[in-house]
């Protein structure tokens, strides 16, 4: 990363002036406060983590940058200030402080040199962690703040100081593998000066007396311990250095898609590109090149095995995907007409035969119906004697209303044995609600309850619409299912079947976010089931295990997990497939 450091003010008068402040600030009291604040910060996080979490998603929104970087600025300010004054009560003193730009943004600093010259390793430890103990503090704070006061600028100007400082901390400070306290930290108490440098030495020596041959390039100093942990730090600080490019990448794209963009080639030019040309420097000289032409022929026999390798060979490859578990027969009963609940003849969980009865509604407009019908029924059948009496005058009108008047009753005598439900199949009389509906009236069309059949099972799988291409050539042999409170039994796949149309509403709420699932759902759907996008199913039957089929519980609408087989593929195919799945899926590309 390029910055540029612009020394503006000497603190040490400053410092001297307040030298009795400083101390004061070490007493306990002030400590104790601090840990205070920091147990309450502890307790308020805790409380109100997921919410925290959720408001990051707004952090780089426009309308915030100006508040991100006051507080940012205000962070490091106190940050700065913590390191000087603590280099000042251990009797240092602080000439320059500044400001540098990282990245174009400014950002104060101080110099901390005459720390290093601290006899006690202790000393200058807590000189490096002096500015991660304010950040603690002043996050703790911030949090309080965050958390007790109404939306407006205070509330939001908390909140960009936590995420501020929690980034800065977390990501960066801490970790002895950036260059910042963390790793000064490290420095200072294993009294390794330069560590990085050294660090850095110690994997050239190695490459170079072991991979390039160089019998004459002398092993760094220390013990082979100490190398090997040179080594090791030397390749986790470079590693980790990489995923948090890749981390403030992902970040950046998600708000603004061109700015992450162009970070993401200035940060590949600056830390692959250079790097890369630097390394390649010694290629340039014909003599280098001769003396390594055995290792450069093998270097070359293996790279173009390997790309032949990952470019033709093909590797097996499958797909997991999110789902939940359904009973083969799960039949919904629904009233086919409105009615008032007479009879609850099942209570709810017990097993039914098929044919049994299960609710009786009752509707007095069907009851009154029916006797009007029937009474003009009867009295059609008195006009029909009277006119065969009279000698057949006008009787085909008469059997045309006697046959409409029997249709009529035929019809309402069906629907009043549609008020009576029964299962339609063997299995479990499921219903949570139908004991509040006893004596009350229930829409027509409204779910009475559920008839389950939990003896055997298939899965539904949710195929994203960015899958889906992926799945068209899905095979089932190979494929299996997992269950969630059943991780360590795999269920092998019998059949597979893609359901050709797109669907909308989940086949369980257990897989929308609410209930820890990965599928989007619309935030205005009371149910939880109505999905973001569309997507298509995965119908999966799977043989269940004989050793536990009639131990566990039933296993309908529980979320878990199918490993979907695909044809085999090179790995230069697959990583292509999977990059394209995963900018289309995160940035609708």
């Amino acid at each position: 990363m390029f910055f540029l450091k612009i020394p503006l003010w000497d603190p040490n008068r400053w410092l001297n002036r307040h030298q009795a402040i400083i101390e004061k600030a070490w007493g306990w009291p002030l400590w104790l406060l601090a840990i205070g604040i920091v147990v309450w910060g502890g307790i308020e996080v805790a409380l109100g983590g997921p919410r925290l979490v959720a408001q990051a998603k707004d952090i780089l929104q426009l309308n915030n940058l100006l508040l991100l970087y006051v507080a940012i600025f205000l962070s490091h300010i106190l940050h700065e200030m913590a390191h000087a004054t603590t280099c000042k009560h251990f009797g240092g003193d602080v000439r320059t402080m500044g400001v540098m730009l990282l990245l174009l943004t400014p950002l104060p600093y101080v110099d901390l040199s005459s720390g290093w010259t601290f006899r006690n390793r202790w000393h200058r430890a807590l000189v490096d962690a002096a500015g991660m103990l304010m950040d603690l503090v002043l996050g703790s704070l911030a949090t309080i703040v965050w958390a007790y006061t109404p939306p407006g600028t205070a509330n939001e100007l908390a909140y960009n100081l936590i995420f501020a400082i929690g980034v800065h901390t977390i990501v960066f400070n801490i970790n002895p593998l950036m260059r910042f306290d963390g790793y000064y930290i490290l420095s200072d108490l294993i009294e390794i000066p330069n560590l990085h440098e050294q660090a850095k030495k110690a994997f050239m020596g190695v490459w170079n007396r072991h991979v390039l041959k160089k019998m004459d390039d002398k092993e760094e100093g220390g013990s082979f311990k100490q190398r090997v942990l040179l080594v090791a730090f030397f390749l986790g600080s470079n590693c980790y250095r990489v995923l948090v490019m890749f981390g403030i990448i992902l970040f950046v794209s998600d708000q603004y898609f061109g700015v992450g963009l162009v970070v993401a080639i200035a940060m590949t030019i600056t830390s692959f590109f250079y790097p890369l040309k630097a390394a390649l420097a010694p290629f340039k000289n014909p003599l280098f090149v001769h003396q390594q032409k055995g290792l450069l022929r093998g270097g070359g026999t293996a790279m173009a095995l390997v790309a032949a390798f990952v470019c033709f060979v093909p590797m097996p490859d499958s797909r997991v995907l999110d789902g939940v578990v359904n009973a083969e027969h799960n039949s919904p009963i629904h009233t086919e007409i409105g009615g008032i609940v007479q009879r609850v003849l099942v209570d709810s969980g017990r097993w039914v035969s098929a044919g049994e009865l299960l609710v009786e509604l009752v509707n007095p407009e069907i009851d009154g119906e029916l006797e009007s019908v029937e009474a003009q029924r009867m009295q059609a059948l008195v006009q029909e004697q009277k006119a065969l009496v009279e000698g057949g005058v006008d009787l085909d009108p008469i059997r045309e209303r006697l046959n409409s008047l029997e249709s009529v009753r035929q019809s309402l005598e069906r629907q009043r044995i549609s008020l009576k439900h029964h299962a339609p199949h063997a299995g479990y009389w499921v219903t949570a609600e139908i004991p509040f509906w006893r004596s009350s009236w229930v829409a027509r069309g409204a779910e009475l309850g559920r008839v389950v059949d939990d003896r055997s099972h298939v899965f539904l799988g949710v195929i994203h619409q960015e899958a889906a291409l992926a799945l068209s050539e899905l095979q089932g042999v190979g494929s299996e299912v997992r269950i969630e409170g059943e991780r360590a039994t795999i269920y092998p796949v019998t059949r597979l079947n893609l359901i050709p149309h797109s669907q909308s509403t989940l086949p369980s709420a257990a897989l929308s976010p609410l209930a820890g699932g990965k599928t989007a759902i619309k935030t205005n759907d009371p149910s939880g089931k109505q999905s973001a996008e569309p997507f298509f199913l995965l119908r999966a039957e799977f043989s269940p295990d004989p050793e536990h089929r009639f131990t566990y519980a039933p296993r309908s609408e529980r979320s878990g997990w199918i490993k979907v087989r695909l044809p085999s593929r090179p790995l230069v195919v697959q990583a292509e497939r999977a990059i394209f799945q995963f900018f289309q899926r995160r940035y609708s590309l």
